[in-house]
């Protein structure tokens, strides 16, 4: 079974928080995140086929977002 998930944030500078975040866009065999701005917002997409990688990643991405928005104000 695959799970799918989208974070859509609003961001000061979501172009900036996109690029940092972009060391983490990966396409393994059961894990693939791809993080972009849309103007101000970030998107970012998770696809894996066990939910508790899915959870684990999504609380990540939401981690590593949160320290890039304090860093830039």
């Amino acid at each position: 079974m695959e799970f799918k998930a989208t974070l859509k944030t609003d961001s000061i500078d979501a172009e900036c928080i996109a690029s940092a975040l972009d060391v983490d866009n990966v396409n393994m065999e059961n894990l693939k995140i791809s993080t972009k701005a849309d103007g101000g917002e970030i998107l970012t997409h998770i696809e894996s086929n066990n939910l508790r990688t899915l959870i684990n990643t999504i609380d990540d991405v939401i981690n590593s977002q949160m320290i890039a928005e304090r860093i830039i104000n």
